[in-house]
């Protein structure tokens, strides 16, 4: 578990090109679906890498073939495949493994300085994954985790 970019955000010029106040923009951004789709473009861009299309097991193919899937801390932050989360859906023992084995690592986007203009990433290794202490839906709150990474930076 390591941070590998730290991404500096321009909420006065960001904020302007959308024509929004700083503090709606700023909001827009703290939604963990927008903001983890911004993520891949930041990783895709910072590690020479190629975005997959939607559905695909993974979200950028890295140079030396990485495969790397971005998730955002919330409240939560889940490693369970995306096709088994959400309303009417059941998070599996197979389906975890699974995604495991469809990815070299997760890129965590640390959003806990966001109103500062900044993003910080985290990978993860699969062995980094499998020590968390996970829910049974694969999830482990943030606050655990961050109280975790930050013992061990």
């Amino acid at each position: 578990m390591k941070k590998i970019n730290t991404y500096n955000l321009d909420w006065e010029m960001i904020a302007k090109g959308f024509g929004l106040p700083i503090d709606k923009t700023i909001e827009m951004f703290n939604d963990g679906r927008m903001l983890g789709r911004i993520g891949e473009f930041l990783h895709q861009n910072s590690n020479n890498g190629v975005r997959e299309k939607e559905n695909s097991s993974f979200d950028i193919k890295e140079k030396d073939n990485i495969k790397s899937e971005i998730r955002t801390i919330t409240d939560v932050v889940s490693f369970a495949s995306s096709k088994e989360v959400g309303f009417g859906r059941k998070v599996t023992e197979e389906g975890f493994k699974e995604k495991l084995n469809s990815v070299d690592r997760f890129i965590l986007i640390d959003k806990r300085l966001l109103e500062d203009g900044v993003i910080d990433t985290i990978e993860l290794i699969k062995e980094d994954v499998e020590n968390l202490p996970l829910r049974k839906n694969k999830s482990i709150s943030a606050k655990k985790f961050f109280e975790k990474y930050d013992r061990n930076k």
